[in-house]
């Protein structure tokens, strides 16, 4: 079976939560998978006290992402869009853009697994079986299904463009609306999609959520499904994810 890398991030807000003993260990194993790398991404937080450093798992990588300067631009995103500031009201916002892209950016550089697990530090798996965790199970369907992009656990909603039943697992959705708290992806693959896709978004939208989603990774990936045909994969209830809302 193919391997998958964990990769989770920390603003200020989430720093000392996610440090606490063991939290971030609990939060790992919560998944019931044996990850390769874990990896956890500082956002903006190189001058973080001394006294409020973490101490993670051992072997756990902690990268910077103020070393990443270029990761927008990279991957086709501009350094600079003022409509994008305006819609998600600037960098002290919770939503603003550029902070909910570059994490995930950072972590497709630095994981090396041919899998990664993205999840938010605030995010955890509340149900899961011994056996399989959802991660062998999302391994299989992005290896069986061209059509489907990203794999997540239950959210515990509905939504769902199209629907397969899949032996074993049980139906599974599929939806072109995306969250980006927690999911899986082909490292590889995700590298190479255009994360920006033009689009009208006064009038094309998944539900009509909130304007910063347009300009969030979870916007840009839902823009770039939509043209191309592919889906986000939702697991049934029997794997369930819970955000615990940190912010």
């Amino acid at each position: 079976m193919a391997r998958a890398d964990f990769v989770t991030f920390c603003h200020w807000r989430d720093w000392e939560r996610l440090s606490a003993p063991d939290e971030l260990q609990r939060r790992i194993d919560s998944h019931r998978y044996t990850f390769g790398e874990k990896i956890v991404v500082k956002q903006r937080l190189r001058d973080v006290p001394e006294s409020h450093r973490a101490t993670f798992p051992e072997a756990t990588k902690v990268v910077e992402s103020e070393d990443y300067p270029d990761v927008m631009r990279k991957y086709g995103l501009p350094d600079e869009d003022t409509k994008a500031d305006e819609m998600t009201h600037g960098p002290s916002a919770p939503h603003y853009w550029k902070w909910h892209c570059i994490n995930h950016l950072i972590g497709l550089e630095t994981a090396t697994a041919p899998y990664v697990v993205f999840s938010d530090s605030d995010c955890r798996i509340e149900r899961s079986p011994d056996n399989p965790s959802w991660v062998d199970v999302g391994i299989n369907l992005l290896s069986k299904y061209r059509e489907i992009l990203i794999v997540g656990p239950s959210d515990g909603g509905q939504m769902a463009e199209r629907r397969i039943n899949e032996k074993g697992v049980g139906i599974v959705r599929l939806t072109q609306n995306v969250s980006q708290q927690m999911f899986l992806c082909e490292r590889e693959r995700l590298k190479q999609i255009n994360f920006n896709v033009p689009w009208n978004w006064e009038f094309l939208a998944p539900g009509q959520p909130f304007a910063e989603y347009y300009y969030m990774l979870e916007g840009r990936l839902w823009r770039y499904m939509n043209k191309f045909g592919l889906y986000r994969a939702i697991l049934p209830d029997t794997w369930r994810y819970w955000h615990d809302g940190w912010h």
